[in-house]
């Protein structure tokens, strides 16, 4: 059975290397067979010499893509694209910064087996060590990390900086990220598999199917929290919209603009820690994003990382 990986990758040459590495160092199941699809989208095509001169040194076959148009949603669909004459048995979607633990496949298919699903997914776990991180910053991005009790979950959706499924799913749909999104920089993934939750397919998260990130400087930055969730809250209307149609996507955008702006008031009863303070700035610009979204979907511009 072949599995296609799938990375794209913009002027990240350094950490797309270890984490072409960390696929390398994978865990090995016998049946599997890797493939790994490399999607450059930067203008220079920076990362071709790079990962060609390790070729050698990486037991799988890696194919090398430039695709010139920007953004992170035609990198994808050129990923699918490739994938498509592949045609293979399962495709997982990694981002180019991230460290998969060695026994990520391995928990995959242990997760497969005990709750039968067709999409798994699981945490991206900060990797401080050799980052841009300073220590006495916050690291934002812990904001937007799912958080479960439980170590196995059933969820709505998966992110694709960590994500195995069965490509006939996708094949079934013929189902493409959606380049309406493309200048948010987010959500495309979201949209993705909230479709394929709506069509019936079931999404499981576990805490053991584990990549580890690079904490970037900007994510340290309180305006990149405010930015991305009220960027997420005004796409988060035309996800609904799209699952839902309308009216009824209306209807559940501005119940969840409520729940926000709840969820904000009474984080700011809160005020006395820091994490009650950003907390409420997090749940305020999505309930702000939701609240406008509708009316200025698309007078937002390009968005760059």
């Amino acid at each position: 059975m072949k599995l296609v990986i799938c990375i794209c990758t913009y002027n990240r040459n350094s950490s797309l290397i270890k984490c072409l590495r960390s696929v390398n160092r994978l865990y090995k199941i016998s049946n599997i067979k890797i493939e790994i699809i490399v999607v450059d989208n930067s203008i220079k095509y920076s990362s071709f010499k790079p990962v060609n001169g390790i070729k050698k040194s990486i037991k799988y076959k890696i194919i090398q893509l430039h695709e010139k148009r920007r953004g992170i949603v035609y990198a994808r669909n050129r990923c699918l694209k490739e994938a498509k004459k592949i045609d293979p048995k399962f495709i997982s979607f990694f981002d180019d910064d991230c460290i998969i633990d060695r026994f990520w496949l391995k928990n995959v298919f242990k997760a497969k087996k005990y709750t039968n699903a067709e999409i798994l997914t699981g945490p991206q776990i900060p990797l401080s060590k050799g980052s841009s991180i300073k220590s006495d910053l916050i690291n934002y991005s812990y904001f937007f990390e799912k958080k479960y009790k439980n170590s196995i979950n059933r969820v709505n959706w998966a992110a694709s900086n960590n994500v195995f499924l069965e490509y006939d799913v996708i094949k079934r749909h013929n189902l493409l990220f959606d380049k309406a999104l493309n200048k948010f920089g987010i959500g495309e993934d979201q949209l993705f598999f909230s479709k394929l939750n709506s069509y019936g397919y079931k999404i499981y998260w576990s805490k053991n199917i584990k990549v580890f990130e690079t904490i970037h400087g900007h994510r340290q930055n309180l305006n990149w929290l405010i930015n991305r969730s009220f960027r997420l809250g005004v796409l988060g209307h035309y996800i609904d919209m799209d699952i839902y149609g309308k009216p009824r996507g209306f209807i559940v955008n501005y119940l969840k603009c409520v729940y926000y702006f709840a969820k904000s008031i009474s984080m700011f009863l809160l005020l006395f820690s820091n994490k009650f303070q950003i907390t409420t700035l997090n749940y305020f610009s999505r309930f702000f994003g939701r609240l406008i979204g509708p009316f200025i979907l698309r007078k937002v511009g390009f968005y760059k990382k």
